[in-house]
């Protein structure tokens, strides 16, 4: 298992320039923040060891962002103002996202041990700075008891960047690295959710790829992880000539993946959430309070906020791409449940 410098490098390739840049990034962010009793750790592609470097280098070094995540055993003043200067310095200087999650307690870690992003982190961070609070207080959860709902969490994030990269597709976009990357993500997600699904998700993304390549899945969407798992391990910009085929091609896969994990209704959503225990009048309050809406009292909305959606992303996939996401109801709830 790996977990706290349990791997040497930021990065699938080794970049030898790339990893400098990270660990003296790591090490000004660390200094900064060492007063402050936070616990802060990188967590994401390059915390696991397996981030992305351009091969061309024309717009900075790294390739995928960087998502740091914040702990702490009591209220910390002025963190959250720190954290964004923090930032908004490195946004500018290596020209990627900068992402600090909000500020997490001991209990956050503890009811979101179960979650994938959660775990994944378990399995892979470089410690920034503070007390180690993650080997500390969250437990280590077989992949196989990974929660339905993650799968399709995991469906919903991925379709959203799905339906916003062929936006920018259709509107002749030349944010490049957007629509790739979110392509890409589409189709590793979609391939991964179904590994959940089926509970045979594995923690290292080789072994997803090689475990793929044999479930009886059509040949077109082992390709299309392959290549997927290609792109992240070694990023470029190369544009194929016709990006609207490429987007269609994912977006089949992806819907075909989607009705493996969820069926063709709200229905066959919800006995999945029922058969792993996941519906309850906990989860209807929950998305009442946080869309300031009253759902009707079908079962769907007793399932988790992130499976309830799922059939509003099957509809609107159909439609790429007749109308702007960002302006959908769909992408709202996003926003608010994500």
């Amino acid at each position: 298992m790996l977990n706290a410098n349990a791997h040497k490098n930021f990065t699938a390739s080794g970049d030898r320039e790339a990893e400098l840049l990270l660990e003296n990034v790591l090490a000004e962010t660390g200094s900064i923040l060492s007063g402050t009793n936070l616990c802060v750790v990188l967590g994401g592609s390059y915390g696991r060891g397996d981030g992305g470097v351009r091969q061309d280098k024309e717009n900075g070094i790294l390739y995928n962002d960087l998502d740091f995540f914040v702990f702490a055993e009591q209220n910390v003043s002025g963190a959250d103002k720190l954290l964004k200067e923090i930032a908004e310095k490195y946004e500018a200087e290596l020209k990627v996202d900068i992402d600090f999650s909000r500020i997490m307690s001991v209990k956050d870690i503890k009811k979101n041990s179960n979650r994938l992003m959660m775990q994944e982190l378990k399995r892979g961070y470089h410690p920034v700075c503070g007390k180690d609070l993650l080997a500390e207080y969250l437990p280590e959860i077989p992949a196989e008891n990974l929660p339905y709902s993650e799968a399709c969490r995991l469906l919903l994030n991925r379709g959203m960047g799905l339906l916003l990269a062929a936006e920018k597709i259709s509107a002749d976009s030349d944010e490049t690295d957007f629509i790739l990357r979110n392509l890409c993500k589409a189709i590793l997600g979609a391939a991964d959710a179904l590994l959940i699904f089926r509970r045979q998700y594995r923690w290292s993304m080789g072994e997803r790829l090689e475990l793929f390549k044999t479930l009886e899945v059509p040949e077109k969407w082992k390709n299309l992880y392959s290549d997927a798992v290609e792109f992240k391990r070694a990023p470029n910009r190369n544009i194929k000539s016709d990006m609207a085929e490429l987007l269609h091609s994912v977006r089949d896969m992806f819907a075909g993946c989607m009705e493996l994990v969820c069926g063709k209704n709200c229905e066959a959503i919800c006995l999945n959430c029922r058969e792993r225990d996941e519906l309850s009048l906990k989860n209807y309050l929950k998305y009442c309070v946080k869309s300031r809406s009253f759902a009707p009292l079908r079962s769907r909305f007793f399932a988790p906020a992130v499976a309830s959606l799922l059939p509003e992303l099957a509809e609107a996939l159909q439609k790429i791409p007749d109308k702007s996401p960002e302006k959908s109801k769909l992408y709202q709830h996003w926003l608010i449940f994500n």
